[in-house]
């Protein structure tokens, strides 16, 4: 089973297996997928305040390979879609709205369209239904390249990252997935599934070209994003019919950490609908 957290009245929810029976006394629920390198955790500030101010049970997952969860030797987004349904499985759930960022989001989007009868609303935050180049493996040859055995702590890891990766925001959010064990860092996401994995990764999964659903769905993406742009919007239309896009001015990828309050608006009244 993944990891994941619960998150209601804007804290972190105790279900003491109890589960089912806690779903059952809910009206909605929203599952929170990561992004590539992320983990649910990423979402805790977002998961407390949607939890706070509406009657919404919010659960952060961590996907497969990420978030300290048990290794997997393979990775896919038909695997992790795999996992979710056995985890909505356990939880009871029947019908659900889905938040996804980037990797989270193609995952969102293929859950929708293979079985739209679990979902109410999907928000995709900044990526498109398509198939984007392999063609930058920067990151993940510079991960491999880290050797944990020296690093002393984060920030000397960060200074050790620093000469291949440039952005400090970028370390720093790919830096929260080493953690000490007794006297050494190690990494709690699989670096090698993730390698092996990343043609896929970078891919939107092949679905039946007439597949088409009328799920209500939101596309949230940044103007500096280079993920999505009005060119996307047909072809999102070609497997959502019910699609609505929102920009973010003057955000970028990551748009739900740059622009947060927007985001949370956007989110909080597409969800009330």
């Amino acid at each position: 089973m993944i990891n994941f957290e619960i998150y209601q009245n804007g804290k972190i929810k105790e279900y003491n297996n109890n589960i089912k029976l806690l779903i059952a006394e809910q009206n909605k629920s929203l599952f929170i997928f990561h992004g590539l390198y992320g983990r649910g955790k990423n979402w805790q500030s977002f998961a407390k305040k949607i939890s706070q101010n509406e009657e919404i049970l919010v659960f952060t997952v961590d996907l497969r390979n990420h978030g300290g969860n048990i290794f997997k030797e393979n990775m896919s987004y038909n695997l992790m879609m795999e996992d979710i349904f056995h985890l909505f499985d356990y939880l009871g759930i029947e019908k659900t709205n889905l938040l996804g960022h980037s990797m989270g989001g193609k995952l969102a989007m293929l859950i929708t369209l293979l079985r739209p009868h679990y979902i109410n609303n999907l928000i995709i935050a900044d990526i498109a239904p398509i198939n984007y180049p392999n063609d930058n493996q920067n990151i993940i040859n510079a991960l491999f390249n880290l050797d944990l055995n020296l690093v002393r702590n984060r920030n000397h890891a960060d200074e050790l990252l620093s000469n291949k990766i440039e952005p400090k925001f970028l370390r720093s959010f790919l830096l929260q997935n080493i953690k000490l064990d007794d006297i050494k860092y190690k990494w709690t996401i699989n670096l090698t599934a993730i390698k092996k994995g990343m043609n896929d990764l970078r891919s939107f999964p092949k679905i039946h070209k007439n597949k088409n659903v009328d799920t209500r769905s939101l596309c949230i993406y940044g103007q500096k994003s280079d993920y999505v742009n009005e060119n996307h919007f047909q072809i999102f239309k070609n497997f959502f019919s019910n699609v609505l896009f929102h920009e973010i001015q003057n955000a970028g990828h990551f748009l739900h950490i740059e622009n947060p309050d927007e985001f949370y608006e956007v989110s909080k009244n597409f969800l009330k609908y």
